[in-house]
């Protein structure tokens, strides 16, 4: 079973560490954004099994993703975990507030990403990598 995740950051950097970690993660099929707006309008088109979102993005905010999506009938159940490098303290409250499912502080382990996005996409924790 193949799932399918879309995940925006418009730090080439991170998309390419993102991208290196999620490559070793079996049944997953991956799609990058590198702003909000585009996220949201491939959502609206074609529905993914999880979204992995930074915060600050252009166009249109991972936090005003997740807002819009998780307040919508129909893409509120869509998994959907922010990252982000925001040292705010109550940047954890924001994100919970936003509706999105988890949060992950970058700069994050490939292995806990691996591990968080194998849980986001309901593909069990023993594949290997």
């Amino acid at each position: 079973m193949t799932r399918r995740i879309y995940v925006a950051d418009d730090d080439p950097q991170i998309t390419d560490i993102i991208r290196v970690s999620l490559t070793r993660v079996e049944g997953l099929e991956t799609t990058f954004f590198d702003n909000g707006l585009e996220l949201l309008q491939a959502v609206q088109d074609s529905p993914p099994d999880a979204i992995l979102s930074d915060i600050i993005l252009p166009r249109l905010d991972g936090l005003a993703v997740a807002r819009l999506l998780k307040y919508d009938e129909q893409y509120r159940d869509i998994p959907l975990m922010v990252i982000s490098s925001v040292i705010d303290t109550d940047i954890e409250e924001q994100v919970r507030k936003a509706g999105a499912d988890g949060f992950l502080r970058k700069p994050f382990r490939p292995q806990e990403l691996r591990e968080r996005v194998r849980e986001l996409a309901g593909l069990t924790a023993s594949t290997p990598g």
